[in-house]
């Protein structure tokens, strides 16, 4: 099995090569540090798999696979150090993904389902899901969250966040009375959020439109939110625009 390696840490992809370095049946096809030479790599070098990073400046992983054309789509296993990505590897029914660090006994078991893969009928199936995914995701919000539950990832509905927080260098997703912590920034996140559902009201809240109850000026454009939930939360002048602008389209 050729398998190529893409990243653009270094020491990431020296150590994904030293795991693979370990099994007899895998040829190490090459490796590259960003998306536009994976591209390149993957038309030349025709891997029958590729690890590759979903998180990449420039062009990403997801994007790498838009670029490539229908009868060039090798079987993939996702590198991510976010559980967000490990739900759109889900979604693409990729043969597995890794969360980083990387765990050797995972590493082991992706490998496994790598090679049960390798007939032409299964690798059909993959690369319609991943052209699948492709389309039908293009410009559009995020509908799901993949957070982590002790050695679990569930899967969390948007419908089912009510406001979101900052906890450190992590965000926190409340709703249905439970909060639940998401491996990104608050910028990163308003970016997947509808902004027909999602209003920031500070630089560390976000909250549901629709679950706003109640507002009270405190002067100088700053505003108490309550929600439905029973939350109270303090809008910042900074983001008073955002907020006035919803109120008036409320209003009317």
């Amino acid at each position: 099995m050729r398998v190529l390696v893409v990243d653009d840490e270094p020491l990431a992809r020296e150590g994904v090569i030293l795991r693979l370095r370990r099994f007899k049946d895998i040829e190490i096809a090459g490796d590259c540090e960003d998306g536009a030479s994976a591209v390149t790599a993957i038309l030349e070098l025709a891997p029958d798999l590729v690890f590759l990073d979903v998180q990449m400046p420039g062009m990403d992983g997801f994007a790498v696979l838009s670029a490539l054309p229908r009868n060039s789509l090798p079987a993939i296993i996702f590198l991510t150090a976010h559980e967000q990505h490990a739900l759109r590897a889900f979604e693409v029914h990729a043969v597995d993904y890794l969360l980083k660090p990387i765990d050797d006994e995972r590493f082991a078991a992706a490998i496994q389902r790598a090679r049960r893969f390798t007939d032409s009928n299964s690798k059909a199936q993959i690369d319609e899901r991943i052209l699948q995914l492709i389309e039908e995701n293009s410009g559009k919000y995020t509908s799901r969250f993949a957070v982590r539950t002790g050695s679990w990832i569930q899967v969390l509905s948007v419908e089912d966040i009510d406001w979101v927080g900052t906890a450190g260098y992590y965000t926190e997703l409340h709703g249905d009375g439970r909060s639940h912590l998401l491996r990104e920034t608050m910028n990163a996140l308003e970016q997947q959020l509808d902004p027909a559902q999602f209003i920031r009201i500070h630089r560390s809240r976000i909250v549901r439109t629709r679950c706003i109850r109640q507002l009270r000026a405190l002067g100088n454009r700053e505003y108490v939110v309550k929600l439905s939930d029973g939350s109270v939360h303090r809008a910042s002048r900074s983001y008073a625009a955002q907020l006035e602008s919803w109120l008036s389209s409320a209003k009317s």
